[in-house]
């Protein structure tokens, strides 16, 4: 049995292609509706930063490691990847389309992404989710201007079930 740091394999970094190409399609339906959240006319105007993607990407992994670990071979789940994505989009800023600032953006995508997961989360428990405007609001003022943590955005989403 691993007792000792040195016991543990070291995190290898995924290839860059296998891992975006994983993630693709989980991506593409936390962004299903980007354009109307983001008032643009196509969803092709949003452009994305591939390598920062890949960190984002690569350090979901490194946690779904870590929650393997430190909690004895339990898996990280849904609510937890969906949030480290937000927590990260927040943080390292991938996306970009001209004429929004960056920040305003991101913390869109990341809102999108939060709701997103809200609803699939919901429909999946058979739960219904608290989306009055003021809460979600809220959260877009918190996603903006507050520093969240990850388990604070992990905890969030709990919070919006019923």
């Amino acid at each position: 049995m691993a007792y000792k740091p040195e016991d543990f394999p070291v995190f290898t970094s995924p290839d860059f292609d296998i891992l975006l190409s994983g993630w693709t399609a989980k991506l593409q339906l936390y962004l299903r509706n980007v354009a109307n959240v983001l008032g643009i006319e196509n969803r092709s105007e949003l452009r994305v930063y591939r390598e920062i993607l890949y960190e984002i990407f690569t350090r979901i992994e490194k946690r779904r490691v870590y929650f393997h670990v430190y909690y004895n071979g339990t898996e990280m789940g849904e609510i937890n990847e969906g949030a480290l994505l937000c927590f990260w989009i927040l943080k390292l800023m991938p996306f970009h389309v001209k004429n929004i600032p960056t920040s305003l953006l991101n913390t869109k995508v990341a809102y999108t992404v939060f709701v997103n997961l809200l609803h699939y989360v919901a429909r999946k428990r058979n739960k219904g989710i608290n989306v009055k405007s003021k809460l979600m609001n809220d959260l877009l003022y918190a996603f903006q201007y507050r520093d969240l943590s990850k388990e604070a955005i992990m905890a969030l989403v709990d919070s919006y079930l019923y």
